[in-house]
């Protein structure tokens, strides 16, 4: 069945020409405007009310007045709002304190998306699974994926006098965290891109595919540079196209000329607006890329902080509602892989400590050992020979 066609674009712009699954999911984000499902506030409480079950009554007066009213409300101020409405039903003190909070987090939800539950067990389930690639043994803060990467005793050694006075165990504890805090790091610039995609008015880009991945192909490649896209929601407006980075240092320098040359393709394929959003930071000053960004494409739209999510999320509160995903999803994967660092930094020592013992010599001279030692051949460029992709092949 063929998508109908997107409102608020001239029928011969080519982005009706992109491949059927991407010229769908935009035609739905165009109805799923948070006004669009909700006719009013008082059916936008009842559909609260509804998911987490509460038997409340709509407030006096809401049914006149539009949903934006109470959809974008702070989560101070939601919280404030259904404590008041709680007391009128009769529950007060701790329990009202309670629901109030629950409340204003569905509130949340449901102001971002249209399926909020699909949104949270997705991103727990991705959660969950780099959790799982977390550091648990000695070998997992020995060495990282690239050979080259290995622990240095030094550093560690510095750890364990200057930060911890001493103490073997926490510098070890602080060694998995660093490890784990860069695997957050790479986790949380996808998980941006996902869930903002996943919000209401936008979609995620899809990946690029094709022979040239740097050009446009409405079918295999139709957003190359845009991590989420934006169809117009009312007459006037144009198609969006946004590269997002989590914060303004996210990005080199020397990759700005590039994501520039990108957007500009796009606003001109698709007669479109084109933004560069970084989420984290207060000011453009400081920012890496902006320049070489601005000097392929001076129409695109830079933008940091506040600004950013105003734009991608079409809400006074976007920051709030990202965070309620996350917080929701966090604990969660928290609570179903008991990760803790204390016990897995608890199990790498007594691993050291064996070593040591079998070794006769310290915790220190053992990782020296481990770090440095190898064939000289493979230590000299001028004796070292890197393994062909047939050996490669064969050590796996």
């Amino acid at each position: 069945m063929t998508p109908r066609r997107l409102r608020f674009v001239s029928d011969r712009n080519p982005i009706h020409r992109v491949n059927e699954e991407a010229l769908a999911r935009l035609v739905a984000a165009q109805e799923n405007t948070v006004e669009h499902a909700f006719s009013d506030a008082a059916g936008f409480y009842a559909r609260i009310f509804d998911d987490l079950k509460l038997s409340l009554a709509v407030p006096d007066g809401v049914q006149e007045k539009p949903v934006q009213d109470v959809s974008d409300r702070s989560y101070k101020e939601l919280i404030h709002d259904f404590v008041s409405m709680l007391g009128d039903s009769g529950v007060t003190g701790q329990s009202a304190r309670i629901h109030a909070v629950n409340l204003a987090q569905r509130t949340q939800l449901v102001r971002a998306f249209e399926n909020p539950d699909d949104v949270l067990a997705r991103v727990t389930g991705k959660v969950v699974e780099i959790v799982e690639t977390f550091p648990r043994a000695a070998e997992d803060i020995e060495r990282g994926r690239n050979p080259g990467d290995v622990i240095d005793p030094y550093i560690l050694a510095a750890t364990q006098t200057l930060l911890f006075g001493g103490n073997f165990q926490e510098a070890i504890g602080a060694t998995v965290a660093h490890k784990a805090l860069m695997i957050i790091e790479g986790l949380m610039g996808h998980l941006h891109e996902d869930v903002i995609g996943d919000m209401r008015c936008n979609i995620r880009a899809p990946e690029p595919s094709g022979f040239n991945q740097e050009l446009i192909d409405p079918h295999d490649n139709p957003f190359p540079g845009a991590d989420i896209v934006q169809p117009p929601i009312r007459e006037g407006e144009n198609i969006r196209f946004h590269q997002v980075k989590s914060k303004t240092g996210s990005a080199k320098g020397g990759d700005g000329k590039r994501l520039g040359d990108q957007l500009r393709q796009l606003r001109q394929y698709y007669a479109g607006d084109v933004y560069y959003d970084a989420l984290i930071g207060n000011t453009l000053r400081g920012h890496r890329s902006m320049r070489g960004v601005l000097s392929s494409e001076p129409a695109a739209v830079v933008l940091v902080g506040t600004a950013a999510f105003h734009e991608l999320t079409r809400s006074s509160t976007g920051p709030e509602l990202l965070l309620r995903v996350y917080q929701n999803a966090f604990t969660e994967a928290a609570q179903q892989t008991g990760y803790r660092i204390d016990d897995m930094a608890s199990g790498i020592v007594a691993t050291f400590q064996e070593r040591a013992e079998a070794a006769g010599e310290s915790f220190f001279e053992v990782l020296l050992a481990n770090s440095i030692r190898s064939n000289l051949d493979q230590q000299d460029s001028r004796t070292y020979k890197p393994p062909t992709r047939r050996s490669k092949a064969t050590s796996k």
